[in-house]
């Protein structure tokens, strides 16, 4: 039996690293291992028991460091030269928020800071993507394993007569995730099919991006036909998942893109941009897009909505690849990824 301290930044709702690190708690203690502690550096708003940082003195003989922006947690670890495990789902690159956000560039790069600081304390890394792990090796990581994230796939599907002509896309509201993109795009898609609407699930993060975005609507005269709904419940969620069509991402970062795999497991065909990890998560089960001009976006939305055997193809394909997801597969994944180690 070995005693487990997992650090994590921030234990919040509806958060794909905070839901990951419970289910990896959880897969401990069914494997006999504990006790098991997690440590952040803010109090959680959940009802999870947690050690705030400031008083974390005694290490376990196993620390498992959730990586993903600068934190005070990874910051007692490199200040205690404490020897962990790096569980890294990436860091968006400054230069994305630049524009917008000069206030999270800190953040971003004091992240980018610590991973150097982590090569030489972290006996194992584990990313949650191919893409991830290559940027793990890159940057001097020797022992790397990859295992997606753990997540809970709850979402039922909704054959295709009882959806609506909507394009979703799902995630916060920041210049990463390029949401210009989808409303320039959408301009294009609604001139051939005025009933469709793009639905916006997500909270917003930068004001001056929002504001950005608002206008872009105005100019193109799209105030009737996208839809910002901020942040939404689990239920809410779904539904807009089985209410849909298509699912269109075309952001340009991303370490995994749990959204997609959500859309997949719903039967919601996805349509993503071929950056950063999307491609490896969707995985032939999609279709990927080489650019993102509107016109070369608009054809392929417009061929899903219009077809309705390509649909169902890729909604079976995609149902598919979303089984890859699932946590008896996930599960097992991450235990082996720590084998020798517990």
């Amino acid at each position: 039996m070995t005693s487990v301290d997992l650090l994590v930044p921030e234990l919040r709702e509806h958060d794909a690293t905070g839901t990951h690190t419970l289910l990896l708690r959880d897969l401990l203690v069914a494997h006999g291992e504990g006790p098991v502690r997690i440590v952040t550096q803010v109090p959680t708003t959940t009802a999870e028991k947690v050690t705030l940082v400031d008083g974390w003195t005694d290490p376990a003989e196993l620390v498992i460091l959730q990586h993903g922006i600068g934190s005070f947690v990874a910051e007692a670890v490199i200040h205690q030269r404490v020897p962990c495990v790096l569980n890294y789902h990436n860091i968006t690159p400054a230069e994305f928020l630049e524009p917008w956000a000069p206030g999270l560039l800190p953040g971003l790069r004091w992240g980018r800071s610590q991973l150097d600081q982590l090569v030489p304390l972290t006996t194992r890394a584990i990313a949650d993507s191919g893409y991830n792990g290559r940027e793990l090796r890159a940057t001097g990581f020797d022992d790397v394993r990859v295992s997606p994230v753990m997540w809970r796939l709850g979402i039922d599907e909704a054959p295709a007569g009882d959806r609506e002509p909507v394009v979703l896309f799902v995630g916060r509201v920041v210049s990463n995730k390029r949401h210009e993109d989808l409303i320039a795009s959408m301009a294009m898609v609604h001139d051939t099919h005025p009933d469709a609407r793009l639905v916006l699930v997500g909270s917003p993060s930068i004001d001056t991006y929002g504001r950005a975005l608002t206008s872009l609507i105005e100019r193109l005269g799209l105030a009737d036909v996208v839809e910002f709904t901020g942040p939404v419940d689990d239920a809410e969620l779904a539904a807009w998942y089985r209410r849909s069509s298509v699912f269109l991402c075309l952001s340009e970062h991303e370490g995994f893109c749990v959204p997609v795999v959500e859309a997949m497991a719903a039967g919601l065909p996805v349509v993503g941009f071929r950056a950063a990890a999307v491609p490896e998560t969707i995985a032939g089960a999609g279709i990927v897009l080489g650019d993102k001009r509107p016109a070369t976006v608009a054809e392929a939305v417009g061929r899903l909505l219009d077809d309705p055997g390509l649909w169902s193809t890729l909604a079976t394909a995609g149902r598919q690849r979303a089984g890859d997801f699932a946590l008896s597969r996930t599960e097992p994944s991450m235990w082996s990824a720590l084998e020798g180690l517990v």
